[in-house]
C-alpha cells in the first residue's frame, strides 16, 4: 500500500484510534476549539473518501482494511525508529508483529509519504540498513580511538564541512591539535559524503527510551558515532568504522533494545 497523508490527517486517524502516544510527528492542533476540530475532520473525511479509503456506512465509518490495519500499527506500535540523512530525508517506521509501516516526509514537511513493508526482519535489512550506509565506501580503519563529540557541535560540523573548534575538541579528549584520529576525523568532515542519523524510540513499562547512532560517510574514514551519557551530558562517541564493524555498530542500537516487542 502507498498513499499520501497530510500531518493533519494522521494525527486525527490517532485520535480517532486513541493512541497513546505519536512518536515523531508533532500535534498540530495544539489550542484548537471543538468547533476548528469539526471542521478538520470533515476536511479530512471528504480526502480520505475521495482516496476510497473510508465511507459512511449505516451512521458508522468504514475504512479499507488494509489501511486502517497499517493506521493501528501505528497507533499501538512499541518501537519507532526514525533515519535522517543531512537533515532532509527523514523517515518514521512503526514497527508491527508482521509489518512496518514507513512515513517519508516530502519536502514541505506536511505530508507523508506511508508505505507498508513486510516483517520488522526484511525492514531492517533492505530498507533501514541500506539508508544508514548511504554513500559508505570501502576504506579500512586507521584509528580506535575515541573522540567526544557534543551533539550540537557534530551538527554545525556538517552543515558547514568543516570543524569550527578544532582546539577545543582536541583538548577535551585529551589530544593535541595534530593528533591523528583529530586530523582524521576533520578531514572526514571536511570531504562528508553523508551523515545518516538512525534514532530507535522504545516502550518499557509504559516508559519511552532512545537510543541512537550517526554514521558519517567520507572518501577519507567513516565514523559511527554513538549517542552515549557522559558527565551527566548528551554526548556522539565517535570511532572509524567499516565492514563488519560498521554493521554491528548500528545493529547494537537494535541490540540494546531486544526483548521489547513490536507492538
Amino acid at each position: 500500500m502507498y498513499t499520501t497523508l497530510s500531518t493533519k490527517d494522521i494525527c486525527l486517524l490517532m485520535k480517532i484510534l486513541d493512541a497513546k502516544t505519536l512518536i515523531g510527528i508533532t500535534n498540530p492542533f495544539l489550542n484548537y476549539t471543538d468547533a476548528e476540530m469539526d471542521l478538520e475532520w470533515e476536511f479530512t473525511f471528504k480526502k480520505l473518501r475521495e482516496m476510497n479509503l473510508v465511507d459512511l456506512v449505516d451512521g458508522e465509518l468504514s475504512f479499507e482494511s488494509s489501511f486502517i490495519d497499517a493506521m493501528w500499527i501505528i497507533a499501538r506500535t512499541n518501537v519507532v525508529v526514525e533515519t535522517l540523512t543531512d537533515e532532509e530525508d527523514r523517515s518514521l517506521f512503526y514497527f508491527g508483529e508482521k509489518q512496518v509501516i514507513q512515513c517519508l516526509r516530502v519536502t514541505d514537511e506536511e505530508d507523508y509519504q506511508i508505505y507498508v513493508h513486510d516483517t520488522p526482519e526484511w525492514t531492517w535489512q533492505h530498507v533501514i540498513l541500506p539508508k544508514m550506509l548511504r554513500g559508505i565506501t570501502p576504506l579500512p580503519t586507521r584509528d580506535s580511538e575515541t573522540i567526544l563529540v557534543h551533539p550540537k557541535d557534530y551538527q554545525l560540523y556538517c552543515k558547514h564541512d568543516k570543524i569550527h573548534n578544532l582546539s577545543d575538541l582536541a583538548t577535551y579528549n585529551g589530544y593535541s591539535n595534530d593528533s591523528s584520529v583529530i586530523q582524521h576525523f576533520r578531514r572526514s568532515i571536511q570531504r562528508k559524503i553523508h551523515t545518516n542519523r538512525l534514532m530507535m524510540f522504545y516502550n518499557q513499562e509504559n516508559q519511552w527510551n532512545i537510543e541512537g547512532l550517526h554514521v558519517l560517510s567520507s572518501p577519507s574514514y567513516n565514523w559511527t558515532l554513538k549517542m552515549i551519557q557522559h558527565d551527566d551530558q548528551e554526548f556522539l562517541e565517535a570511532k572509524q568504522a567499516f565492514g563488519e564493524l560498521l554493521i554491528n555498530d548500528i545493529l547494537d542500537v537494535v541490540r540494546r533494545t531486544k526483548g521489547h516487542h513490536p507492538v
